[in-house]
């Protein structure tokens, strides 16, 4: 293992957290067999939600954090409740107390208290080829494939040594091989909305781990965000390529690649398959967190077509802040606007039974995070079932 001289000192003479951080990163580079820790520009840390992470993950946190600091640019994944409504939600307060001592945690280390799965969304912006180390699945697979920056899936507490350190282990997306795709998808329908969860969906269960190359349709930006949460959560995906449309597609391989079709069949299969529900308590979304430009088609689309029953809006704090009238337009129909928390990593359990989400992440993840039965359908669809 080659360490530079700062890495050394860090190694031996550092303070305890960063002896611990050097101790984490070269484990992980023995199991990874990488010959040298690379520096990042930044870093985005899971584990913030105390629902997620419990009493042993909030005291490792305020221990770490005694003498820990970050020496990147830092950001940090969802709490587990909006920490300005909770007493609305009914939120008990112990539970509120412990996800606040965890933001404070966060914040003493230098990190930008974002608490929001879509860093790209927020300034976090990573350039081509910047070597970065984040976690949170959806963030991973946006950075490496559709802004071409360099990260492995990284877990919550490697991302933040690599945080303290500055640098991370160079192995797998970070080299040029590790890039390479492995399979080609090709898809025989064009899709549209819903269409790209569902796409995701059915690519990570027949890919794995693997590195799908798709080819058959083009996308948004906003389109592949939904695409990459999917591929994430049902596969181990941390990056794919899209043919015409992704940074790095054109200089991949795929001569005698295996290759798969999905097809509008598979689609409407997929779609059936992750809808167990038959009436929703509410209409949810944002798994990922929903940009500005989506907050406004979700007011617009609760203008003409206001629901029965509430529609719940997860977004980051900047977002929400950014954009008070469709904020109001949403909750002025009943429904709310939540920043700092994320669909599956907050309670919906002690209010709701079934919940209606457009996300494929979210009905992935839902019943067993949240105990809570799904329908998944486009947002217009579900605006009109249950208005």
């Amino acid at each position: 293992m080659r360490l530079t001289r700062e890495q050394r000192r860090l190694r031996d003479d550092g303070t305890p957290a960063q002896r611990k951080a050097m101790q984490i990163l070269l484990a992980l580079s023995r199991l990874s067999e990488a010959e040298r820790l690379v520096p990042i520009t930044s870093a985005h840390v899971s584990g913030a939600s105390y629902k997620m992470i419990g009493d042993p993950g909030l005291e490792f946190l305020e221990d770490f954090a005694r003498d820990a600091r970050v020496t990147v640019p830092t950001t940090v994944n969802p709490l587990g409740t909006d920490l300005r409504q909770w007493r609305e939600l009914g939120i008990p307060a112990e539970f509120a107390g412990k996800q606040e001592r965890i933001a404070r945690a966060y914040e003493s280390m230098g990190v930008r208290p974002s608490f929001t799965c879509t860093p790209y969304l927020v300034g976090a912006r990573p350039s081509f080829g910047e070597h970065v180390a984040w976690a949170e699945s959806n963030a991973v697979c946006f950075a490496n494939s559709v802004l071409g920056a360099r990260t492995n899936r990284e877990g919550g507490p490697s991302a933040l040594a690599a945080a303290i350190v500055g640098a991370t282990p160079e192995y797998g997306l970070h080299k040029d091989e590790g890039r390479s795709p492995t399979v080609r998808v090709n898809v025989t329908t064009k899709p549209h909305g819903l269409d790209f969860s569902l796409i995701g969906l059915v690519a990570g269960q027949q890919v794995g781990d693997g590195l799908p190359f798709f080819r058959g349709f083009r996308g948004s930006e906003e389109d592949l965000k939904w695409l990459g949460a999917a591929l994430a959560s049902t596969g181990a995906c941390a990056m794919f390529h899209l043919e015409g449309v992704t940074p790095e597609a054109r200089r991949a391989r795929t001569a005698g690649l295996p290759s798969l079709t999905i097809s509008r069949a598979d689609l409407v299969q997929a779609q059936r398959s992750f809808t167990d529900g038959t009436k929703a308590d509410v209409i949810a979304l944002g798994s990922p967190q929903l940009s500005g430009q989506e907050l406004w088609s979700v007011a617009d689309r609760v203008r003409r077509k206001p629901p029965r029953i509430p529609v719940w809006v997860f977004t980051s704090r900047a977002v929400r802040d950014e954009n008070p009238e469709p904020v109001a337009a949403i909750e002025s129909h009943g429904g709310r606007v939540l920043a700092d928390t994320c669909l599956e990593v907050t309670l919906l359990e002690h209010r709701f039974g079934t919940v209606a989400t457009p996300s494929g992440k979210a009905a992935y993840y839902l019943p067993s995070l949240c105990k809570q039965k799904v329908i998944l359908d486009e947002l217009d669809a579900l605006l009109e079932r249950y208005g």
